[in-house]
């Protein structure tokens, strides 16, 4: 199969192509609602639950492609004060916590998801199964926890030897405001 093939199955994209389609389904279904409400004074059946289900959609299925992108939010209050091969091994430790972080959602999601599967849990108001979304909580996970792994396991690749830091950071010139003399 050629690269580009590959790149459609990709299950991080798969995941935000449905994240993105459950973000048009709210929209839409709102919008209708809002109509209905306005023009009859009935607002559709359900649209609460609806919401609710897409919502997580959005938010869980583009968890993947957040962390490939590097997207999330990040605070860089010490990346200018200390050196290269410590900011790598910070950023490192935070990718190591993200990916522990992410293996316990993912562990600790499995009974739940049992027990709903194992009870039917529905929505109050549409037939949709809670384990349903459950399960696609945990798909998102997953793929999240293989996508920060890949990351780590870059970072560990690329991580700065000492002679590459030392090099990248001539030492200070001093006297004459660092022009050299």
């Amino acid at each position: 199969m050629s690269r580009g093939k590959l790149r459609h199955l990709d299950p991080a994209r798969l995941l935000t192509i449905a994240g993105a389609l459950a973000l048009a389904v709210m929209v839409l279904w709102t919008m209708v609602d809002i109509g209905a409400r306005l023009a009859f004074n009935k607002p559709l059946h359900g649209t609460l639950d609806l919401v609710e289900i897409t919502l997580v959609l959005v938010a869980f299925l583009a968890l993947p492609e957040c962390f490939r992108r590097d997207e999330q939010i990040k605070v860089d209050l010490f990346d200018t004060m200390v050196r290269p091969r410590t900011l790598a091994a910070m950023r490192l430790a935070g990718e190591l916590a993200t990916l522990v972080f992410l293996v316990l959602l993912a562990v600790t999601l499995i009974q739940p998801l049992a027990d709903a599967y194992r009870f039917g849990d529905q929505k109050p108001d549409l037939p949709v199964p809670i384990f349903l979304l459950l399960l696609a909580i945990e798909l998102a996970l997953v793929v999240s926890v293989f996508v920060v792994l890949g990351r780590a396991i870059r970072q560990v690749r690329a991580f700065p030897r000492t002679a590459d830091a030392a090099a990248s950071h001539p030492p200070a010139l001093h006297g004459n405001n660092g022009a050299a003399s």
